[in-house]
């Protein structure tokens, strides 16, 4: 009979070990499920970072910094239109960066936060030649920012400019044999009156280029027939659409614009 019971016991307290031993590893298993998530979470999703650049003359260029989440991905550089600012390329940055782009988009000089130099003076925008030269100046810091970042293949970096932020990228682009391929929003032919583009395509090249403007926006939409004339080849594409009106405010219009850019910097970056 106490050989009885006592049987009984041993297999009642083995019964509650087990369950014991089972409990905890099946939360450690659970714990580890949720924080794998987030691990992976943490891998595919990066933040945009404000960053800031020195200009070569010593104005703080500031800008959003959106990074791919692959090694040796393209990157686009983005130059917005005057009286304008950087978050007006927001919505595309993000599309491109979801797509496995880099992407860097700055505030041109007296705009946006580009409004003082390292020692404190402020930044008015200028249309002067000594301001073109800063402004190009600008382009090129950040251009070099991006080509060094981690994840940026830097033989594979683009540039796409609004309005006079186009005529930066074109005439920058031309001196600049490591721009890859250039997208132009509402370009003009000499904003201005110093930032002639007819020379800066000829000088560019064979280099893929893609002009774009809308045709309730007679200016630019001329300026682009008359630009894809001077240097037609076959890396050379042009798109007037039939409303939109200028610069980055074709976006809002609707019109395929995004899908236009993201397929030509695809192919070419």
């Amino acid at each position: 009979m106490k050989a009885y019971f006592l049987l009984i016991l041993v297999i009642t307290l083995l019964g509650c070990n087990s369950g014991a031993s089972n409990n905890p590893s099946n939360a450690v298993t659970a714990n580890d499920t949720a924080a794998n998530n987030s691990a992976n979470s943490v891998a595919t999703t990066i933040g945009a970072q404000t960053v800031a650049i020195d200009s070569p003359d010593g104005v703080k260029i500031v800008g959003t910094f959106l990074e791919s989440a692959k090694a040796n991905s393209p990157a686009v550089l983005l130059l917005h239109q005057w009286e304008s600012d950087r978050h007006s390329y927001d919505d595309f940055a993000k599309r491109l960066q979801a797509k496995g782009f880099n992407v860097l988009s700055i505030d041109g000089r007296g705009f946006g936060e580009s409004v003082k130099t390292a020692d404190g003076k402020t930044v008015a925008p200028e249309r002067t030649d000594a301001a073109v030269k800063g402004m190009l100046g600008d382009v090129n810091s950040a251009f070099e920012f991006l080509s060094k970042q981690k994840n940026v293949d830097p033989s594979r970096v683009g540039i796409v400019g609004a309005s006079y932020g186009s005529s930066l990228a074109i005439i920058y682009a031309a001196d600049n044999p490591k721009v890859k391929a250039v997208a132009l929003l509402s370009p003009g032919l000499n904003y201005f009156g110093n930032m002639a583009t007819e020379p800066a395509v000829t000088k560019y090249g064979n280099r893929p280029l893609l002009l774009i403007a809308a045709q309730d926006d007679a200016e630019s939409a001329d300026a682009v027939k008359k630009l894809d004339s001077v240097g037609s080849n076959d890396k050379y594409q042009m798109k007037i659409y039939d409303k939109g009106g200028h610069g980055t405010g074709i976006f809002s219009a609707k019109v395929g614009l995004e899908d236009l850019l993201e397929e030509f910097l695809s192919k070419n970056l």
